[in-house]
C-alpha cells in the first residue's frame, strides 16, 4: 500500500504492517516518517531493535538479515529491524531476499527500509511490488513552493506562532528547498515569539538565508511560468558551484521528454501513458501536463532546437557566454518570447 507523509499517521493508527519502505530525496520528511513508524512500534511493544546498513548490495550479508528475522529474542520481545540502503538498490540477491521476506514475513517483527531514490523504474520491480503488497511504501519528494508555504503555516501554528502572509513568503524565500533549515527557523521563532504574531520584520531579525535549490527546482520554476524565480534559482546553483554542463543536460533532458510525449500522443496514446513512458513520473505529471497544454508544439520544437544549441555551447562547440545563455533559455522556457540575439552576437 502506498501512502504519503501526511497520511502515514492515519495508516499507523489502524495497524502495523510487517514491512515499511521509505525512499526519496527530501531528508526531513523521510526522517520524520521513519521516526513516526519507530514510535508506533515502540508503543506496540516492539522494544528490541536492530540496524543494518547496505553500503554495497553485493557484499552485504542478506542471509544474516533473514536469520535475524527468524530468530526470536531471548525474552520473547517483539523486534524492529532498520535496514538502510543509501542508494535505494538491493541488487539481485537483495531483491530475492526482500521478496522472500515479504512472502513469509516473520511474526512479531517489523522491517523498516529507508534509502535514497533508486534509479530507473524501480516501482515496476518484483521486489518493490512485493513490499507494496505486503506492507507500506512511501516516496518522498521535495515540496513545491506552494506546499512548502502551507507546511510553514502549519508548523508555525503547531508552535503557537501566528504569521502574516508577508512573513510566510519571506520565510519561504529564505529556506526554500531546505525543510531541515525551515524546521530550525520555525523552532527559533517559537522560542522568541510563542503565542505572538510575527511579520516580515521578526523574520528578517531571526531567520538566516538557508535556501537551497536543485536543478529540478530550476525546471519547475520555468514550467510554472515564473522567470524571476527561475533566474533566482539559477543564480543560487551558480553560487553553489553546480556544473553548467550538468544544468544544460538536465534542461535538455526535460525538453526531450516533453517532445517524446507529443510523439506518443500522435500515435494515440493517452496523456498519462505518454508521460509515464517518456520518463515523467506521477508526482510531476500534473505540472508537466499543464505546461504541455498551455504552450504550442512550435514552442517546444524551438525549445528542443535551442537546448541542442545550449548543449553545443556547454561542450565548447559554439561561441557565447554559457551562463547568460542558460538564463535566457530558462526565461524562454518560462513562456517569454524567444529573443533573436544571442550572447555571441552582443558587442564586447
Amino acid at each position: 500500500m502506498n501512502v504519503f507523509p501526511d497520511t502515514l499517521p492515519k495508516a499507523l493508527a489502524k495497524n502495523l504492517a510487517p514491512v515499511y519502505m521509505i525512499t526519496g530525496d527530501e531528508p526531513l520528511q523521510m526522517m520524520e516518517a521513519a521516526d513516526q513508524i519507530r514510535h508506533a512500534c515502540r508503543e506496540a511493544g516492539f522494544t528490541n531493535s536492530e540496524r543494518y546498513q547496505v553500503d554495497n548490495a553485493r557484499s552485504f550479508d542478506w542471509q544474516a538479515l533473514a536469520m535475524s528475522g527468524n530468530t526470536l529474542s531471548l525474552f520473547g520481545d517483539k523486534k524492529m529491524i532498520n535496514l538502510h540502503m543509501p542508494n535505494g538498490k538491493p541488487g539481485t540477491e537483495g531483491a530475492s531476499a526482500l521478496r522472500n521476506w515479504c512472502e513469509s514475513a516473520p511474526p512479531d517483527t517489523v522491517l523498516l527500509i529507508t534509502g535514497g531514490r533508486p534509479e530507473g523504474r524501480f516501482q515496476n520491480s518484483a521486489w518493490f511490488k512485493a513490499i507494496d503488497k505486503a506492507g507500506v511504501t512511501m516516496q518522498v519528494w521535495p515540496l513545491p513552493a506552494d506546499k512548502t508555504a502551507q507546511w510553514i503555516r502549519t508548523r508555525l501554528a503547531a508552535n503557537k506562532v501566528t504569521a502574516s502572509d508577508a512573513a510566510v513568503t519571506l520565510l519561504l524565500e529564505r529556506v526554500e528547498g531546505n525543510l531541515l533549515a525551515a524546521r530550525q527557523e520555525i523552532e527559533k521563532l517559537a522560542i522568541l515569539y510563542s503565542g505572538q504574531s510575527v511579520g516580515p520584520h521578526e523574520v528578517l531579525v531571526s531567520v538566516t538565508d538557508s535556501s537551497r535549490y536543485t536543478i529540478l527546482d530550476l525546471v519547475d520554476a520555468a514550467f510554472e511560468s515564473d522567470p524571476a524565480r527561475a533566474v533566482k534559482v539559477l543564480d543560487s546553483l551558480k553560487a553553489a558551484g553546480d556544473a553548467p554542463v550538468l544544468i544544460c543536460w538536465h534542461l535538455a533532458s526535460e525538453v526531450r521528454k516533453v517532445h517524446a510525449v507529443f510523439s506518443r500522443l500522435d500515435t494515440g496514446e493517452s496523456m498519462s501513458s505518454a508521460m509515464m513512458r517518456s520518463g515523467i513520473w506521477k508526482n510531476r505529471q500534473r505540472q508537466v501536463g499543464k505546461v504541455i497544454n498551455s504552450r504550442s508544439r512550435i514552442f517546444w520544437l524551438r525549445a528542443l532546437s535551442d537546448s541542442s544549441a545550449l548543449d553545443r555551447l556547454s561542450k565548447g562547440m559554439a561561441d557565447g557566454d554559457l551562463w547568460i545563455e542558460i538564463a535566457a533559455f530558462v526565461t524562454r522556457l518560462s513562456g517569454k518570447k524567444w529573443p533573436l540575439l544571442r550572447s555571441a552576437d552582443l558587442p564586447r
